[in-house]
Parts: structure tokens; C-alpha cells; sequence
């Protein structure tokens, strides 16, 4: 429910104050880079309506092109990236109630070859009146299938549900305790579930635990948080580390790393 929620599930958005931005970045598996900046504006219109923009960036490490006749290189590089540009609308229909939609552009790069097209998210996040309890949906990647050469390709859909909630204190008090759960049904994969919690500390510090289950090398996850104000301004940075599994007590890749600052004013 911060302007991180921009990339993931864009209704958690109608609590940002009023602005409110985050510069993200994420070292991924084998050397690869992601890069995003979001930014949201809420209105303050009698509808609570929020308007934001993102912009994220994949840079993977450039491979050496090998041949058959060159198996040692040709002296070249493989490039890859992808970038998506996206803005997002957020509305608060009630005070219980929100939604949002934000329409992405996309562009994939492999070599010589580009891929171009337009995506869809939506989402939805309810407060069940039960204490803090609320409930979060949202349908990522919906758009037509690209084509790539002489072939089709899905995109990659995904439909998450999610329950959260302060099991001790409550949301800005000194010091609060929030749980989550998760359920992530990707079109291109399986099932997955998500656990985690958060505990905020003199609401200046946090500390965080997820678990993840069905993915091939995450499992665990650990982070933390720094939030201060000056002269009436938030400004806040976060760290998250995955741990990853071992394969016969080998690691296969570097633990993933996310550092995210930004502020709201």
C-alpha cells in the first residue's frame, strides 16, 4: 500500500498522500540488472483518483556470439534487454473499495530482433470490515500474443490474490506487526504461495521474512527498512536478500539483492 505497489498491484496506490516516488534497483541471477521508477499523484479529487507512471528496465549480461564455426566467439556479443513504459490509474470508489488499471508498453530485444506490443493490469483491494483484514487481486500481462520469427508467444499472464493484516498493534502506531499471504497462479507455471511479515519499529524501522514455495532456486527472503521525515517530507530505503537453494550443498547463482529509496511529500 506505498508507491512501490505501483509495479505489482497498482490499487494499493489511493493511500499514498500525495506524491509519492521510488527509484528501485534489483541485482538479479547471473549478473543481470533490473531497473525501475515509479511515481504516483493522488488527486485528492472526491473519488480519491491517482494517477502514476513507470518505467523498468532488464539488462542482462551480454553472452559472446559462438558459431559452429567459431566455438570460441566471433569477437561479438549477444545483446538482450527489455524495457516496459506504463502509466496507471487508480480510483477509490468507496472507502472500503479501490481499483486501478495501468496500460504498458513493451519492447524485448534479442540480437538483431525486436518485439514490441502493449500489456494490461488491473487490480482490486477490499477491506472486509474485519479488523485490518483486506483482501488484494490483480491480472497481470494481459495482451495479445507476440510474435517472434515464425513463432507465437504467450504472454505471461499472471493472477495473484492476497490476504494481509496487523496481528499486533495497529497500522501507525509506534510499533506494529503486519502478516500476508499470497496465492500466484502464472499461466506459463504452476501454483504458488507466498507467506510474509513485517514489523515496523518506533514506525522508523522495519524488519521483513517471506517464504516462497514452488520456485526452482527462491525460498527465502529477508529485508529491511529505514523511514524518516524532514520538514514534513517521508523519505524511506529498503534492502530485500533472497536465499537461495543449494543443488548437492552447491549454489548455483548469487543471492538476489533489491535496494529501493524514495519518498512522498
Amino acid at each position: 500500500d506505498d508507491i512501490n505497489a505501483i509495479f505489482v498491484h497498482g490499487s494499493g496506490l489511493v493511500h499514498v498522500g500525495n506524491v509519492g516516488y521510488a527509484l528501485n534497483y534489483t541485482e538479479w541471477l547471473h549478473e543481470t540488472n533490473i531497473y525501475s521508477i515509479g511515481a504516483a499523484w493522488n488527486t485528492r479529487s472526491s473519488r480519491g483518483e491517482v494517477i502514476g507512471f513507470t518505467v523498468l528496465s532488464h539488462q542482462p549480461e551480454s553472452p559472446p556470439e559462438t558459431t559452429i564455426y567459431q566455438p570460441n566467439g566471433t569477437g561479438q556479443t549477444v545483446k538482450a534487454n527489455d524495457i516496459q513504459v506504463g502509466v496507471l490509474y487508480a480510483v477509490k470508489f468507496t472507502d472500503k473499495f479501490s481499483f486501478s488499471a495501468k496500460f504498458n508498453w513493451v519492447q524485448e530485444t534479442l540480437y538483431d530482433r525486436k518485439t514490441k506490443g502493449f500489456t494490461v493490469d488491473v487490480g482490486s483491494y477490499f477491506y472486509t470490515g474485519f479488523r485490518s483484514l483486506r483482501v488484494a487481486m490483480s491480472f497481470r500481462n494481459f495482451g495479445p500474443d507476440q510474435k517472434t520469427g515464425d513463432k507465437y508467444y504467450l504472454m505471461p499472464l499472471t493472477y495473484d490474490i492476497g490476504l494481509a493484516a496487523e496481528v499486533y498493534g495497529e497500522k501507525g502506531d509506534p510499533s506494529y506487526l503486519t502478516v500476508s499471504a499470497q496465492s500466484v497462479f502464472p499461466v506459463d507455471y504452476e501454483q504458488r504461495y507466498h507467506l510474509g511479515a513485517e514489523l515496523w519499529m518506533q514506525n522508523a524501522f522495519a524488519l521483513r521474512a517471506g517464504w516462497k514455495w514452488n520456485y526452482d532456486l527462491e525460498q527465502f527472503t529477508l529485508g529491511a527498512g529505514v523511514k524518516q521525515s524532514l520538514q514534513g517530507r517521508d523519505f524511506f530505503v529498503d534492502v530485500a536478500y533472497t536465499i537461495l537453494k543449494k543443488e548437492e550443498s552447491t549454489t548455483l547463482f548469487d543471492a538476489p539483492i533489491r535496494v529501493s529509496v524514495g519518498g512522498a511529500f
